[in-house]
C-alpha cells in the first residue's frame, strides 16, 4: 500500500501560546471515498480548540496493491499518526519568530526583493 498526501491545510489562531509546552487534545476522524477500488481517496480533519484552536485537514489517495485488503482501521491509525506529525511540523515553521536584519549584512545583494533602500539607521526586525 502507498499513501500519498496531496493537500495539506491548516487554520491556526492568530496568537502564539506562550507556553514552551503545548497539549492538545485533538478529535479526529478520517473520511474515505471509492472504497471498492484500487486507488481509496481519503480525508483526514485534526481539531483542537482547549489550549490552541486549530483546524488541520489533509486529502490524499491510498492505493492498494493487486488482491490487497483495506482495513480501515488499521489505515486510519497510520493516516493519523503521519498527520499528526505533519501538523507538529507546520505549528512549529509557522510559529513567531524574529529575524533581524541590518543594511550591512545584505549590502552585495542585488535584487528588487531586497532594495538597497534600507535608510533606518536602526536594525528591522521583521515579524513572521
Amino acid at each position: 500500500m502507498e499513501i500519498y498526501m496531496q493537500k495539506i491545510g491548516l487554520i491556526r489562531d492568530d496568537i502564539n501560546p506562550k507556553n514552551t509546552n503545548l497539549n492538545l487534545d485533538i478529535d479526529w476522524f478520517v473520511e474515505y471515498t471509492n472504497t471498492d477500488q484500487d486507488e481509496i481517496n481519503f480525508t483526514v480533519v485534526l481539531k483542537s480548540s482547549e489550549n490552541f484552536n486549530l483546524n488541520f485537514k489533509v486529502e490524499g489517495i491510498l492505493k492498494l496493491d493487486l488482491f490487497e485488503e483495506f482495513n480501515q482501521g488499521d489505515v486510519s491509525q497510520i493516516i493519523f499518526y503521519q498527520a499528526c506529525n505533519v501538523l507538529m511540523d507546520m505549528i512549529s515553521i509557522t510559529r513567531e519568530s524574529v529575524h533581524i536584519l541590518s543594511k550591512n549584512q545584505y549590502s552585495n545583494l542585488k535584487s528588487e526583493h531586497v532594495p538597497d533602500t534600507l535608510f533606518n539607521s536602526s536594525d528591522v526586525k521583521l515579524m513572521l
